[in-house]
């Protein structure tokens, strides 16, 4: 079962423009643009299958949370500590790194 997602650009007091990423039920991650870029490009290369990494890790620097994802053959599981994992199929993990791709040109 695959899980919806939010994204949503904003401005933040220290960090200037964040991408606010909300995931089902897990914590909100906060990626500065140039962090949304990195995991936009590393998803859709996963995705597409040109990249075989089994697992995307960033630690944003404006997040109490990290991202952590690993790839499985039909899509990505994201897990957060404490929490129930959310999985993406491949359409939906493209879309989000789309997503994370056009909020990163600002």
């Amino acid at each position: 079962m695959s899980e919806s997602f939010s994204l949503v650009v904003d401005r933040h007091h220290a960090f200037g423009v964040l991408a606010t990423l909300r995931l089902a039920a897990q914590p909100a991650r906060r990626f500065t643009l140039q962090e949304a870029a990195i995991v936009a490009r590393a998803l859709k290369a996963v995705a597409q299958g040109a990249s075989d990494e089994r697992q995307i890790f960033m630690s944003p620097i404006a997040s109490d949370h990290d991202f952590e994802a690993s790839v499985e053959q039909d899509g990505i599981v994201v897990r957060a500590e404490g929490c129930v994992e959310a999985r993406l199929a491949w359409p939906e993990t493209l879309a989000l790194a789309e997503q994370l791709r056009q909020a990163s040109s600002g």
